[in-house]
């Protein structure tokens, strides 16, 4: 069974205000507001849709401070955001092992199931989206920059590529990589770490009925 997370966060070195977050099987609950009554924002693991996250460096000349941040958003469109900052390097390897377990725990608790249902629904033939990526039993439609729009391509499956990066991952057409691909980022795109496991096990699963 996956064990729950809870653990108190400080926003910075200039925040005295501890706050709980709670990662269980059953729901999220944080504190994330300003009230001393009622701070908790709490989503049903049922409501929960869709996770993005990443790390904002502040610099000048050098890195002087790193915000981490998490965002999670439920099927009405509310967004839960857990964030906290180092500044100076003040606790950044403590932050940033906080950051990485928080990561881990969303995964495990709510999105690893989400990639498997998303199979399932591909294996039973249908099309669904995951952030702006719509996928189907033809292959992938992903947007592509041209001059003044953007433009919807279908690349098939026998010509998907993606490959994941430390920030993105990119999806491409195998044949013409220059002018069919599209990157997405795990801070500013939702389910973005969703999308690339959902894409890359159809990969594999085609490659292996060919065999």
């Amino acid at each position: 069974m996956i064990e729950e997370l809870q653990v108190k966060i400080k926003r910075s070195f200039l925040d005295n205000y501890e706050r709980d977050l709670h990662l269980h099987p059953d729901f999220i609950k944080f504190d994330d507001k300003d009230l001393i009554n009622n701070g908790f924002t709490s989503f049903k693991t049922s409501e929960i849709k869709e996770f993005r996250y990443g790390v904002t460096l502040y610099q000048y000349d050098i890195v002087f401070g790193r915000e981490f941040q998490l965002y999670i958003r439920n099927f009405d469109n509310q967004i839960l955001k857990i964030n906290f900052k180092s500044y100076f390097g003040i606790k950044k390897n403590e932050y940033h092992e906080l950051y990485a377990k928080i990561i881990n725990t969303l995964w495990n608790l709510y999105f690893k199931q989400k990639v498997l249902v998303f199979l399932k629904d591909f294996e039973e033939g249908k099309s669904f989206d995951i952030g702006d990526v719509n996928v189907n039993s033809e292959g992938v439609v992903i947007s592509i920059s041209k001059l003044l729009k953007q433009e919807e391509k279908l690349v098939i499956w026998n010509d998907v590529g993606i490959r994941k990066y430390a920030t993105y991952i990119s999806i491409y057409s195998l044949e013409n990589s220059l002018d069919f691909n599209r990157g997405y980022s795990y801070k500013e795109d939702w389910n973005t770490f969703v999308l690339y496991e959902v894409i890359k096990n159809v990969i594999n699963m085609k490659n292996s009925q060919i065999k």
